[in-house]
């Protein structure tokens, strides 16, 4: 486990359906987080931001030596969740029933986990909306298309999650030569890891803009597991092998 004085990313990725929350997770949580969780009327979707927020404040409580509940976490102008703690960062995605959530104390981070699996047609027509003529190119001559895609995708959110300006109608400003371990928004580099995992794939994107040293960039982040979490969690089903044997080693 790493320690405050220590610069570190961690990524943790779990199955939502194979943990028990204790009974009282929800007390951990802000006014403003209960009041959002009040009005998510999916039972999946309110048990995922549950868990999300519930991991994210036993983790950062562990590394900032504060008890769960005192975690200050706002929202700032662009709607982005962030801490109050300086230099400190953090990122939660899930898809289906997989959730991802990675913090660190460098520069701001971005994750997206992409499960859904699409048809061809429904591939063509989110790549003729959001994506560009060179990306699209690119795509119609992939032999795993939907595969590409999916990796495509979770590097534009994750990128723009780490930006902050949000996702609608930024897509095509994100570019992403294929196979590389950087993406640029905005004339600024975001150093990118991925990770392959049955059907799905994740990204995690992390701002260059200032502070980082190559060596800091390239190191990868720490994988952590459920069972690494400094709480009690029932871990009730299989979780997800994320390893480095999945991490997507690009030039």
């Amino acid at each position: 486990m790493s320690k405050n004085k220590d610069i570190f990313t961690e990524l943790l990725i779990c199955n939502s359906l194979g943990v028990s929350l204790p009974i009282n997770a929800q007390k951990t949580l802000s006014h403003a987080e209960l009041t959002r969780l009040d009005g998510i009327r999916h039972p999946r979707q309110a048990r995922l931001f549950v868990l999300g927020r519930y991991l994210l404040r036993q983790l950062l409580a562990d590394r900032l030596s504060e008890a769960p509940e005192r975690i200050a976490i706002h929202i700032d102008a662009r709607g982005k969740p962030l801490l109050e703690q300086p230099g400190w960062h953090f990122n939660i995605s899930h898809s289906g029933d997989t959730l991802a959530l990675t913090i660190g104390n460098q520069n701001s981070l971005g994750v997206d986990v992409e499960g859904r699996q699409l048809s061809p047609a429904q591939i063509t027509r989110l790549a003729r909306r959001y994506l560009s003529e060179q990306e699209q190119q690119w795509l119609s001559l992939s032999q795993t298309a939907s595969a590409d895609f999916t990796r495509l995708w979770t590097v534009k959110e994750a990128v723009l999650k780490a930006h902050g300006g949000g996702i609608a109608n930024n897509l095509q400003r994100v570019h992403w030569q294929p196979d590389t371990r950087c993406a640029t928004l905005e004339q600024h580099r975001y150093r990118l890891h991925q990770y392959a995992l049955g059907h799905s794939w994740l990204t995690l994107a992390m701002d260059e803009r200032s502070g980082i040293t190559d060596a800091m960039a390239r190191a990868e982040p720490t994988l952590l597991r459920l069972s690494d979490l400094p709480c009690e969690l029932e871990i009730t089903g299989p979780q997800p092998n994320l390893s480095l044997d999945s991490q997507i080693h690009n030039s």
